[in-house]
């Protein structure tokens, strides 16, 4: 203990600051990692004079960016100040890898997100998409089948058209009837 408070007295104001910054910042960092694995995930976006909460992450400017930033600051300047001369290059470095992981963090934030949007299929998303018949379409009020191509996966769906149309013709899908139909024209 003692050792510490020789060592702490020996540091000038730009080491505490530096060594501050980064045990706060590292002891909310792993707050909040352990709130994100309990389930607990909310997160602040400072914009203008209010306080959002925001559960998708996507503000630049964010707890979770801002943490990363401090991260990143104090322990670069943990690690470069005793070793450098310059103190004001050594205070750029922090501010510049500062940046950049809250930059990274942002971008992965992102990233994360794009994974929980919602991808499903509905005949709506294949209006006006270009198909093939599978199972002959009579015409009229009968159906026959298609197989129609929607972001890499291929999808068979019941096809109702005014006139027949023969199996392994193109057709072009004109609209949505239901969730497992559509009504197609021949190309």
């Amino acid at each position: 203990m003692e050792e510490l408070q020789k060592m702490v007295q020996e540091m000038d104001i730009m080491e505490m600051i530096y060594w501050g910054t980064a045990v706060v910042a590292s002891v909310a960092f792993c707050i909040q990692t352990v709130m994100l694995f309990v389930g607990f995930d909310a997160d602040a976006d400072f914009s203008g004079g209010d306080v959002d909460f925001d559960a998708d992450g996507l503000n630049l400017v964010s707890v979770k960016t801002i943490v990363c930033f401090l991260l990143g600051f104090g322990w670069t300047g943990v690690m470069l100040y005793p070793e450098m001369d310059d103190k004001k290059i050594v205070a750029l470095i922090a501010v510049a890898v500062g940046v950049v992981f809250m930059m990274l963090i942002a971008l992965l934030l992102k990233q994360v997100l794009k994974l929980s949007k919602d991808n499903t299929f509905t005949t709506e998303h294949v209006v006006d998409a270009v198909a093939e018949v599978y199972l002959r379409i009579p015409g009229g009020k009968e159906h026959g089948k298609i197989t129609v191509s929607h972001e890499g996966s291929t999808h068979e769906l019941l096809a109702f058209a005014d006139e027949e149309i023969a199996t392994g013709q193109k057709v072009k899908v004109v609209r949505a009837i239901d969730e497992g139909s559509v009504f197609v024209e021949a190309m």
